[in-house]
């Protein structure tokens, strides 16, 4: 039995020996590459988490910026518009100024004018009535007015409108 117990303890104590030396040949050709494959793969792994957490962060910013920007051009377009109205405002305003100056000046011409023509109408009977009057004298006389005294009175007429309508 002692041979027994010592061939047990031998046998057990190889096994031990053959166990911890497939242990350190494991350990050394396969368990380090396992685990250094699995340390790259986790590496890996948080460093593109750690990237998608960047791109987030750097998305958010964008985005952010994106909205003050699109803000700020609302504002932009608002005071644009304001702007816009106000001038518009003030060119209406202005073209409505101007143009009753304008029709005033179109009144006061056209009172003027009336007062031009009533008095060249005054003129015009008074020449009428001096004409008829030397017409009615030369008749009285036994003289007529020849055709050439005629003809200067017409033309001095018709130079004296002419004058007017450069006037007006």
């Amino acid at each position: 039995m002692d041979l027994d117990l010592h061939l047990l303890v031998g046998e057990a104590l190889l096994t031990l020996l053959a166990f911890l030396i497939l242990l350190y040949v494991i350990y050394k050709f396969a368990w380090k590459p396992f685990n250094a494959t699995i340390e790259a793969r986790q590496a890996k792994i948080q460093d593109d988490w750690d990237q998608a957490e960047q791109a987030k962060k750097a998305n958010q910013e964008v985005q952010s910026q994106i909205d003050q920007q699109l803000k700020s051009a609302h504002v932009e377009a608002d005071k644009i518009i304001r702007q816009a109205t106000i001038e518009a405002s003030h060119t209406h305003d202005n073209m409505l100024a101007k143009t009753r100056d304008e029709q005033a000046k179109m009144i006061q011409a056209t009172q003027e004018d009336l007062k031009k023509q009533r008095d060249q109408f005054a003129l015009d009977m008074q020449e009428s009535l001096v004409h008829m009057a030397t017409a009615m004298a030369s008749k009285v006389l036994a003289r007529e007015v020849n055709p050439d005294d005629h003809q200067k009175m017409i033309e001095e007429f018709i130079k004296r409108l002419e004058g007017l309508d450069e006037q007006f």
